[in-house]
């Protein structure tokens, strides 16, 4: 990582070295259970130890990361109760963010999820198991921002990438894209309590499937 790049940045490098450490936790870089030494993590980003610190305390208030006594810093591994509860977070959230775009859509604000649906069958085809997710990545995110609700994409967006991040490799791309297709179907019809089910249904089948891999 430049660290020319990092210091024209205008965010806080903090927010920036955050943004690093986050990403490398979604893609997998770092495992559950990988220690995360400040030392390390400020060559890596060519940074001093003080922003690598703030960020991992702001990693640590989101729940990626958390402290050991004996380990210090690791990237956090979820028990069966903690992704239950992640999951029931995100389906109070989505269900209410697909709500809120079809009640948009049904006053007139343009629907335009069609694109990451074609995406996302395009890397499907091609066996793009990265296209995939960014697709699916971008029609969530889509929705979102169709609901127009500021406050809920805040609240939403750490939510999605730690679900995210542990359903990297348990989706069945066939069937979440019938589910994804299902749900933007109901929000471009403006349909505000089909798009809600669609949801729900959406989210608590990627439970099911999620909960089934990691735990059995």
């Amino acid at each position: 990582m430049s660290s020319s790049k990092l210091y024209r940045n205008k965010m806080p490098l903090r927010d920036i070295v955050g943004e690093h450490i986050r990403s490398s936790i979604y893609d997998g870089t770092f495992a559950p259970g990988t220690r995360l030494v400040e030392q390390e993590l400020a060559e890596r980003y060519s940074v001093s130890r003080l922003p690598v610190r703030e960020a991992l305390r702001v990693l640590h208030n989101e729940g990626l990361v958390e402290h050991l006594p004996t380990r210090g810093m690791v990237v956090r591994t979820l028990d069966e109760r903690q992704v239950c509860e992640l999951y029931d977070l995100r389906e109070v959230l989505e269900v209410l963010a697909a709500q809120q775009a079809s009640e948009r859509v049904a006053q007139g604000a343009e629907c335009g999820l069609a694109s990451a649906l074609h995406k996302a069958r395009e890397a499907a085809g091609e066996d793009d198991v990265a296209g995939v997710h960014a697709a699916n990545s971008v029609l969530h995110r889509e929705i979102t921002a169709l609901a127009d609700n500021v406050l809920l994409a805040q609240t939403l967006e750490p939510i999605v990438g730690r679900v995210d991040w542990l359903r990297r490799g348990v989706e069945d791309f066939v069937v979440i894209f019938d589910e994804h297709v299902a749900l933007a179907d109901a929000i471009a019809g403006g349909d505000v309590e089909g798009a809600g089910e669609a949801a729900r249904a959406h989210v608590r089948a990627s439970r099911e499937r999620t909960l089934t891999v990691l735990f059995g």
